[in-house]
């Protein structure tokens, strides 16, 4: 009874999160079109991509999901980091075709965690960090295939026909032991074994993600909302900021600051080249389906550019052949690269007629270095069997060579063994401005229920009294519910107060305030706040060196604030929120 009961209460701790057996599809259709949980590589439902719902064969009648020429389906996860799952499904490979082919990725589209095989005639081989492992399976009938992945502790195994093929580190790629531990989707694409330009032909059913145990979740709370730094010249000052991850899991984190620059000077002076290709254009690529939109760029991470805040990138430079006439010139939003690496959504857009060769094109309006990542490149439409995209023959890194063709970005070209830099630059000038704040730790992880202080400190190093300055610290991390926290920073240079006899040095803080003022200074007496009517709305002595003043019940708006002390009396302005 113990043992029944126990066997009992593990089956029923397993969910099954998404199933499908096709038979609620209409026979013909193209799967992606008829459901939204899954997808096409170009995030094409109903196109060549798509696969198609058949009633040729069935593990369980009457439909199953038939795969062959151009189709590439896709089921996306949701990049899971934690957790236990099982993925199961029917296989059928038919003995008159090619064979057939899956993988299972760690970065939708751009990192594979495995590819498996099979051969027309019966058999394959899982191919799974750097080596390959064979298994038997039938030709022409159903068998069944399970992958188990604990991502907790980083350990997956295949089972093909009921029989275990191999266990191994989830973390390993397919072709090395260096990949993450993330699971992102599977993908049915019409390989074989044959060879890239041979198209597999196979039959799925049945398709499973069970969890097994229950994914830890980590998430993200960032505090204060805001920060206010007031400082006399040529001074610094710190204040935390605090990170918190109420959740169940472990998740990371990385923080950048942004400027306010209201007036950049783009006078392109002291112009420094932004490239990564190393020679003329070795080779190109392209695609084959047909007219394909293709979006190419490249990025530099906040951490190259600190040296040219406050600087604009003037010009954007690329290589193309002659089988296009227009395109654009893109910039491209900072992303959150512990999610969605790479460019994020285009934030600047240009129009120009192409030239065969090189193609120099001057920014309308020059695009201001604020102090985050930087993607730049252009888009273009690509005819078919067209070979636009030039790269330079030497190693790509990870910000020289990114491409779109849908709705995701990929990271170089490298499953085509065109693993080089685009033919792409830009140019920057202008007049920098010496950035005043910085943040440390700048990244890092937290457990679950784990707190971390990031220290923010101003600088107000060359500044004058009276500045007001802006700025942004960006708070990213790898909670999808939570991504990204921006804390508006703001920095106020004071001045020194003067009376007929003596320097009287008094600090008057935040400004703007919003819930209170304080004030230092040697000996505070008495503190008067009037409005701009003349009307006094607080007056009360004292006998210290640092005071609050409580706000929350004046209206917004600018008052005068009259601080008494033993050396005179100084009067500031101050913003109430």
């Amino acid at each position: 009874m113990l043992l029944l009961f126990a066997a009992t209460s593990w089956m029923f701790a397993q969910t099954v999160v998404f199933s499908d057996n096709f038979d609620s599809y209409t026979a013909g259709s193209h799967l992606a079109q008829s459901s939204s949980a899954w997808t096409t590589w170009s995030d094409a439902p109903g196109g060549s991509e798509d696969g198609v719902i058949s009633t040729a064969q069935a593990a369980s009648a009457p439909n199953s999901l038939y795969i062959t020429g151009a189709n590439d389906q896709l089921y996306p996860f949701g990049n899971y980091t934690t957790g236990h799952y099982t993925l199961t499904f029917n296989y059928f490979v038919p003995s008159t075709g090619n064979g057939g082919y899956f993988n299972i990725q760690h970065v939708l589209k751009s990192q594979w965690a495995l590819e498996c095989y099979f051969n027309s005639a019966g058999g394959g081989y899982l191919s799974v960090g750097g080596a390959e492992y064979n298994f038997t399976c039938p030709s022409n009938a159903w068998f069944p295939i399970e992958f188990d992945v604990d991502m907790d502790n980083d350990q997956a195994s295949l089972t093909v026909n009921n029989v275990l093929v191999h266990t191994w580190p989830f973390s390993y790629q397919q072709g090395n032991t260096n990949g993450v531990n993330q699971l992102a989707g599977i993908n049915f694409y019409a390989g074989s074994p044959l060879g890239s330009n041979v198209s597999g032909t196979y039959y799925v059913d049945d398709f499973v993600v069970t969890e097994v145990s229950a994914a830890l979740v980590g998430q993200f709370a960032v505090t204060p909302d805001n920060l206010n730094f007031v400082l006399d010249p040529n001074s610094t000052s710190s204040q935390p900021v605090t990170l918190s991850n109420p959740g169940t899991g472990g998740t990371s984190f990385y923080t950048m600051v942004t400027y306010d620059i209201p007036n950049p000077d783009p006078t392109p002076t002291t112009v420094t080249d932004l490239h990564y290709y190393q020679a003329e254009p070795y080779t190109s690529v392209g695609f084959t389906s047909g007219a394909t939109e293709v979006d190419v760029a490249i990025g530099y991470p906040a951490s190259a550019l600190q040296q040219y805040i406050g600087k604009t990138l003037n010009e954007v430079y690329v290589f193309f052949g002659s089988s296009i006439s227009t395109a654009k010139l893109r910039v491209y939003a900072m992303g959150n690269q512990l999610l969605h690496p790479g460019p994020g959504e285009v934030v600047y857009e240009q129009t120009f007629s192409v030239d065969s060769g090189w193609n120099n094109v001057q920014l309308t309006t020059p695009y201001v270095i604020d102090g985050s990542d930087l993607w730049f490149g252009v888009w273009f439409t690509q005819p078919e069997g067209a070979y636009e995209i030039h790269l330079d023959g030497a190693f790509a890194n990870d910000y020289s060579c990114w491409y779109k063709t849908g709705t995701t970005w990929h990271n170089r070209f490298v499953d085509t063994d065109f693993d080089f830099n685009l033919c792409l630059g830009g140019k920057i000038g202008g007049t920098p401005i010496t950035p005043w704040l910085s943040a440390t730790p700048a990244d890092g992880s937290l457990n679950a229920g784990a707190t971390l202080n990031v220290n923010v400190t101003a600088n107000s190093a060359g500044m004058s009294a009276n500045e007001h300055h802006t700025a942004t610290l960006h708070c990213f991390s790898s909670d999808i519910e939570n991504s990204e926290v921006a804390v508006p920073i703001t920095l106020d240079i004071t001045e020194v107060g003067v009376n007929e006899h003596n320097m009287i040095e008094v600090s008057v803080y935040p400004n703007p305030a919003t819930n209170y003022v304080q004030i230092t200074s040697a000996q505070i007496e008495r503190v008067e706040v009037y409005n701009m009517m003349g009307q006094r709305v607080f007056d009360q002595f004292y006998g210290d060196t640092h005071v609050t003043i409580p706000t929350s019940g004046m209206a917004p708006g600018t008052y005068a604030v009259t601080v008494y002390t033993t050396d005179g009396k100084v009067t500031k302005q101050v913003v109430i929120k």
